[in-house]
């Protein structure tokens, strides 16, 4: 059987390559999503013009959307100089740096174990699970795949130096994690990374030597400081635009943390319902399911350490999962979702490692392991490739991701929101007020829906209803410009010029730019 194992290992990394392009393929075809595509993308008038040193400047001097990171934002204005705004090439080039990631997994995990099956295993576990399809069908998520493919290279060639010790291949991995990082800063927790890949499969801590483990530490200092330089400079722009979460307990935070650890563990065995945005629930959560989530992660983590010296690969793979996620597990909480799908694209590695690498030791004594574990990958496989082409197709366009993602969530504001804007813009107006009035019956201080609401009463021309839109928004907005442009739209068509008046002072006295000044707006209003 080995003889027949090495005859075929050629073809490992082949059939990683056309598999992944064969179910993923589908995904060229699909348009742009009217949810951070438009930002980052084909409504971004920076981006849209292509490449330039003006561009360049802005993606390195400006904290975009509560976000750093420059060299996503470029790839997209490369996108933008060789595609145009055709969603195709946007796609295409997702697609290609995914199925590159699925290729250098499985090289790094060849190369540092020398075990081609188990490490092409983990390499389709990766390329193909349903949980990955947002990272790799968002263009937005661009982020995700990119800073992956910095993270592989950087592994490889970390790899690499603990072979020789060359400095060559020690710098080169260190200017191969900057990249990352000014992908997305979620890399930070790499150096951290590095030290459980020195423990398995490198082998580089033999036995609990203090000066041996302080030696190691000392190695990735470098690795250390970069990975500081980003957290502060993240921290910083999100502390700018007031991202920054307020009136959240650490205690609070902590326990919804542990729920989604074992959330995301939950969605890998069972990837059904998936969502583009899953809303925190209006209830928090029960005392006694945070006792329990916490609980098993604790008992989890202590099994692990437990059989550290008959499986090493477990402490590795576990605190790979935990360590990675780390950034976005909420303890910082940023944005208005609970979980995410495109957090698990880099920690489910350490899952898949822990499962491939335990499957084949708890069957190494078993005459028929081999036969028991191909009939096992052709099963998983198939069964992923078919759940990842279903979740493909709700990437189509926003309206049929949206809608899915209403079937498949509750009270979900945003997309009740997004999918009225989506109705609206092809000029559905009946069926996106009633989705305006769902997102604020979900969350009644959320703003951008009664903007978008009294949009919709501007073009039908029921302009009462459309002022008293406009001043909830403001309610909940007081420094939206949109919101008080509109209320001046308004009270001019409804002949109202004094409180109009009244209104565009304000704007002009909070100091935010207007998008059309007075005389625009009268004219437009004489003109509607």
């Amino acid at each position: 059987m080995d003889v027949i194992s090495t005859k075929y290992e050629k073809w490992l990394l082949p059939s990683i390559i056309l598999i992944t392009l064969a179910v993923f393929s589908p995904v060229i075809w699909n348009d742009f999503i009217a949810f951070d595509d438009d930002i980052f993308v084909y409504a971004n008038a920076n981006i849209a013009s292509g490449v330039s040193l003006e561009v360049i400047r802005w993606a390195f001097t400006n904290g975009y959307e509560a976000n750093w990171v420059p060299l996503s934002i470029l790839s997209h204005a490369f996108d933008v100089q060789l595609f145009g705004l055709n969603p195709a090439g946007h796609h295409t080039v997702n697609l290609l740096l995914h199925v590159a990631n699925s290729c250098l997994l499985f090289l790094f995990l060849k190369r540092a174990t020398r075990l081609p099956w188990q490490s092409a295993a983990v390499a389709f576990l990766f390329a193909l699970h349903p949980l990955h399809v947002e990272s790799v069908a968002w263009v937005a998520e661009r982020r995700d795949v990119l800073s992956t493919f910095f993270m592989m290279l950087t592994l490889y060639w970390y790899t690499r130096f603990t072979e020789n010790k060359s400095i060559r291949f020690y710098c080169l991995s260190l200017v191969l994690f900057v990249l990352g990082l000014l992908s997305k800063p979620m890399l930070v927790s790499l150096p951290i990374l590095l030290l459980l890949l020195d423990w398995w499969p490198l082998n580089r801590i033999s036995c609990p030597d203090r000066s041996d483990v302080i030696r190691l530490i000392a190695e990735k200092i470098p690795f250390y400081l970069l990975s500081l330089c980003s957290s502060i400079i993240t921290y910083r722009v999100q502390q700018a635009v007031g991202e920054l979460p307020q009136g959240y307990t650490f205690a609070s935070r902590l326990g919804k943390s542990c729920i989604a650890y074992i959330t995301y563990v939950f969605k890998m065995f069972w990837p059904a319902d998936l969502a583009i945005l899953y809303p925190f629930s209006i209830y928090p959560p029960s005392n006694i399911k945070v006792a329990l989530t916490a609980a098993l992660l604790i008992g989890i983590t202590a099994a692990v350490f437990l059989f550290n010296n008959r499986y090493p690969f477990l402490i590795t793979g576990w605190l790979w999962y935990l360590v990675t996620l780390l950034p976005v597990i909420g303890l910082i909480q940023i944005g208005q979702h609970s979980v995410a799908d495109r957090y698990t694209y880099i920690p489910l590695i350490g899952l898949f490692v822990v499962i491939v690498w335990g499957l084949s030791r708890l069957l190494e004594t078993w005459r028929y392991r081999d036969e028991c574990l191909g009939c096992i990958a052709v099963c998983v496989v198939a069964g992923m490739s078919w759940l990842t082409v279903v979740q493909l197709q709700y990437w189509k366009n926003s309206e049929t991701l949206f809608k899915h993602t209403l079937e498949v969530t509750e009270g979900n504001w945003v997309i009740q929101n997004n999918l009225g804007l989506e109705y609206l813009n092809q000029g559905r107006v009946d069926e996106a007020i009633q989705h305006f009035n769902l997102s604020i019956q979900a969350k009644p201080s959320y703003s951008l829906a009664y903007l978008n609401l009294g949009a919709a009463y501007l073009t039908t021309k029921e302009y009462t209803k459309a002022v008293d839109a406009f001043k909830w928004s403001l309610q909940f907005d007081r420094n939206s410009p949109k919101a008080r442009g509109g209320l001046v739209f308004a009270y001019l068509k409804q002949g109202k010029r004094d409180l109009a008046l009244a209104e565009y002072k304000i704007l002009e006295e909070s100091g935010v730019p207007s998008a059309m000044s007075l005389s625009e707006i009268m004219e437009k209003a004489a003109s509607h």
